[in-house]
């Protein structure tokens, strides 16, 4: 059981610094997009606000594993299953503002 709890912390930090990480990165797009007072400065605030998806699933995420923390043991299957999610989703967003929008 200790094993499975390590590996709950460890999802949960993981998941709060990618998180974390997002906010940064929409944070920049957004800027960026604030920057320009064109339609494109628009395409890149519509690119920012997706950002949210992928961050929304890493709160997700870590709500999900204080969950199992806290004693519910069923919780654990659908927490590796949202990081795994989240990490798939957020390489997407990333690569497509990386090669598409900058």
């Amino acid at each position: 059981m200790e094993n499975l709890k390590d590996l709950a912390v460890a999802i949960l930090g993981a998941a709060v610094a990618l998180a974390g990480l997002l906010l940064v990165f929409v944070g920049f797009v957004y800027a960026r997009g604030e920057a320009m007072a064109s339609k494109r400065g628009d395409r890149f605030k519509h690119v920012a606000r997706a950002g949210i998806a992928p961050f929304l699933v890493s709160l997700g995420c870590a709500w999900v594993c204080v969950t199992f923390l806290e004693g519910d043991a069923s919780a654990l299957v659908p927490a590796i299953l949202l990081f795994r999610a989240d990490l798939v989703i957020s390489a997407v967003y990333a690569a497509i503002v990386l090669f598409i929008y900058l």
